[in-house]
């Protein structure tokens, strides 16, 4: 199934045209963009489902794409999280690009990270939460970038959660938000006690152990969902197949990606 997106584009007055795709897996397609007027790259993510029946959920696709783009609003200015561009279409928004690695790549390739970096995610994800949103998907690599400045960014804002800033319902669900911003920091100290164990405190080793609420999670919600998608896809999703194909076209073995 061919994915459309837009080979030349104008953006901040620049033009813009496709350097290569970054992700394309089951939900979304990843494009990077280019300017010969400046040294600012912009990322289209574009929702698209890419299994049987997806063109049926396009709606579904929308509504998302959507969500996000109202999510990444509230986070945008954040030191940190890339810079948030136009919509484009129904399905799909700009954002700029961060230079640099995920961790993902980072763990492939053994390489070390700057001493402070996991400092700098936490105040990243603190702000996050002081936003009163809950990240959600830190546990996965390839949302968190080592930037070739030495510094953390946090990317990827589909599945976050808002919760209420204000009034009574803001009382009622704080307890609840309470208890979803401790699995994030269990996941950024997770990462770091695999990355750079030697440097984590007490606090954080504390940190790093399983909630309740991680432990109830896992076991009633995590494990039946990976179950299922492993049926619907059963060779892997998201990053997984993407390093996959990327190692294979460095290899030149794998498939061209279809240009509109």
């Amino acid at each position: 199934m061919t994915r459309h997106y837009p080979q030349d584009i104008t953006l901040d007055g620049h033009p813009y045209t496709v350097e290569k795709i970054l992700k394309d897996d089951f939900f979304s397609v990843n494009v990077l963009y280019k300017s010969p007027d400046t040294p600012v790259r912009y990322v289209l993510k574009l929702s698209d489902f890419r299994f049987i029946f997806g063109k049926l959920l396009r709606p579904w696709a929308c509504f998302m794409s959507w969500r996000e783009y109202q999510i990444y609003k509230q986070v945008d200015g954040i030191e940190g999280v890339p810079k948030l561009g136009p919509r484009f279409g129904m399905r799909g928004y700009f954002h700029a690009f961060a230079e640099g690695k995920t961790l993902f790549e980072v763990a492939n390739e053994k390489e070390k990270l700057p001493a402070d970096f996991f400092n700098d995610l936490r105040r990243i994800i603190d702000t996050v939460h002081a936003r009163k949103i809950f990240y959600v998907d830190l546990n996965k690599l390839g949302n968190v970038i080592a930037g070739d400045d030495g510094k953390a960014y946090l990317i990827d804002y589909q599945i976050c959660i808002p919760f209420p800033k204000k009034g009574l319902l803001a009382w009622l669900t704080q307890p609840l938000f309470n208890q979803f911003m401790r699995d994030d920091l269990y996941h950024v100290y997770k990462h770091k006690k695999r990355f750079q164990p030697d440097l984590m405190t007490e606090e954080e080793w504390q940190l790093a152990q399983k909630s309740g609420l991680n432990h109830f999670y896992d076991r009633y919600i995590g494990t039946p969902y990976r179950s299922v998608k492993r049926l619907i896809y059963p060779h892997g999703s998201n990053e997984i197949i993407w390093y996959k194909w990327k190692k294979l076209q460095a290899s030149g073995t794998a498939n061209t990606i279809e240009m509109p």
